[in-house]
């Protein structure tokens, strides 16, 4: 195995951990989460995709008939997956993102963390990055270049902006932070269409938002 404890990456470790185990194996993978229990959680949910991608036989690989159109789905979700498992943050990386986003507050702080995300910040963007960020209640399918624009804002990862945002959601008895605009009551759950439309009120901005990609 890798090194040690102390000096083995998640990278090191899964690969390692690949290599031992091509298909799933108990006994291989309690093996790791004894030698790195740091990385018990992200071990465990590789497993877990081990076990429900099991190779197929040559019967039914002759029996079965995909369609290129309905192929490519089925592997951009497995390679979604494995990414996901890759760019699982460490406890470390979660805490500094918490500690970034606890910086945006009060109205100069936001309209900075605003303009950094959606590249300027006097249409509703910081009510829509507040609503994101801030809100009790999950908005769904929210572009990946949110999360990597803000997470280069205040220095951790996107993946660590995500685990952060998921934890104050967890604790999210606490008011949001001031705006300059007022916001919007927060149902259950909310698409980040949705969410848009709410707090931005120009057609021509919205229709960028919601077609724009990461900045350069």
């Amino acid at each position: 195995m890798t090194n040690s404890k102390r000096t083995a990456s998640l990278d090191e470790v899964l690969v390692d951990y690949e290599r031992a185990s091509q298909a799933f194996d108990a006994k291989v993978l309690q093996t790791f989460v004894n030698e790195y229990p740091q990385y018990a959680d992200s071990l465990r949910r590789y497993a877990h995709v081990q076990l429900t991608f099991v190779p197929a036989t040559a019967e039914e690989i002759e029996r079965e008939s995909l369609s290129d159109n309905e192929m490519l789905p089925r592997q951009s979700k497995l390679l979604q997956r494995l990414q996901q498992l890759r760019d699982t943050p460490s406890a470390w990386d979660t805490s500094e993102a918490l500690s970034g986003l606890a910086s945006i507050s009060g109205e100069n702080a936001i309209q900075a963390a605003a303009s950094a995300v959606f590249g300027s910040s006097g249409h509703g963007e910081d009510m829509l990055l507040l609503c994101v960020v801030d809100s009790p209640s999950e908005v769904q399918d929210v572009p990946d270049w949110f999360f990597e624009n803000l997470g280069e804002h205040i220095h951790v990862s996107p993946a660590a902006v995500v685990a952060a945002i998921a934890m104050k959601r967890q604790q999210s008895h606490h008011p949001l932070r001031f705006s300059t605009q007022s916001k919007p009551d927060a149902p259950n759950s909310r698409t980040w269409s949705e969410v848009l439309r709410e707090c931005i009120t120009d057609d021509t901005m919205q229709s960028t938002i919601l077609t724009r990609g990461s900045r350069s």
